[in-house]
């Protein structure tokens, strides 16, 4: 593929991911019982299924070298990845779903700093506008739900967005390295340090159904297809293409739960929607122009 259409196929990826991360809310919500470590250890294990599955299926025999080929950056890699998840259950437990979700979203800014300072890419004008406006919807979305009262939670939670930043400014550094072992073996990391700390193991059928489901479905290929887009699109408009997740997230805990999302979310979930679109057509206007 040349540039132009690995751009494309970066950008649906990373679309893709904001999609299928968008149902972690309302899968959670589906779960009766089991404990936030639970949760993230037991989702592990099909999350770094998918994963290896991809592996496998895409370099068979080749498997042992595609790990070698991470090389040491693979291996903080992975540790980048697991700590964010960590992060991500302990402040969840901690603050609330509005701030979390609000904090979770500032991604974009961290990536912006991370891809100017880091990679020494140009951020452009356009771009900036889009996550300028994409942050002043996330704040309209989030207004009425933010508080001061779990500050470490707060803080806790801060460390995903920076953890992602992180992430996507490693694999867009060396787009010629696959860094989806890493993806696999960042699962491995979260279950063991789960099953080292979790009191109790014993978890229903209904919930062990949704939170393996979970694992496959949500966080599986939502971070195998974020790991496959960011080799190709630079870390600050990675970061804007997967807010489709919080705009989507109340959509589908309003379909599946009922829990009706207020007028003031859906116009902010709009903003932040219109421009990632306007962002979009923009990119696909300029590749089609390259073309010519």
């Amino acid at each position: 593929m040349n540039k132009y259409n690995n751009e494309i196929f970066g950008t649906l990826c990373l679309l893709a991911a904001g999609f299928f991360l968008s149902f972690g809310g309302l899968l959670i919500r589906l779960v009766d019982e089991a404990s936030t470590m639970q949760i993230t250890s037991y989702r592990s294990i099909t999350f770094s299924l998918v994963a290896l599955i991809y592996i496998l299926f895409k370099y068979k025999s080749q498997t042992p070298k595609a790990f070698i080929n991470i090389g040491s950056r693979g291996v903080i890699l992975m540790f980048v990845l697991g700590l964010s998840n960590i992060f991500f259950v302990f402040g969840m437990s901690n603050t609330t779903v509005a701030n979390a979700v609000f904090i979770m979203s500032t991604g974009p800014l961290f990536a912006a700093f991370a891809s100017y300072f880091f990679l020494k890419k140009i951020i452009g004008t356009k771009t900036i506008i889009a996550i300028a406006g994409s942050m002043f919807g996330i704040g309209i979305m989030f207004s009425q739900g933010l508080g001061s009262a779990n500050n470490l939670g707060n803080i806790i939670i801060l460390f995903v967005p920076i953890c992602f930043a992180i992430q996507l400014t490693m694999v867009n550094s060396k787009p010629d390295v696959d860094y989806v072992p890493s993806v696999f073996l960042s699962g491995l990391f979260v279950l063991f340090v789960g099953l080292a700390i979790i009191p109790d193991y014993s978890i229903s059928m209904g919930d062990l159904f949704i939170v393996l489901f979970m694992g496959a479905f949500q966080v599986g290929l939502g971070f195998l297809l974020i790991t496959i887009g960011s080799r190709y699109i630079p870390p600050h408009r990675a970061a804007l293409y997967v807010l489709l997740e919080p705009v989507l997230a109340p959509l589908w805990a309003w379909i599946g739960v009922g829990e009706t999302p207020p007028y003031i979310e859906l116009l902010g979930g709009l903003i932040v929607f219109s421009f990632v679109l306007w962002r979009l057509i923009d990119q696909f206007l300029e590749a089609e122009k390259h073309k010519e």
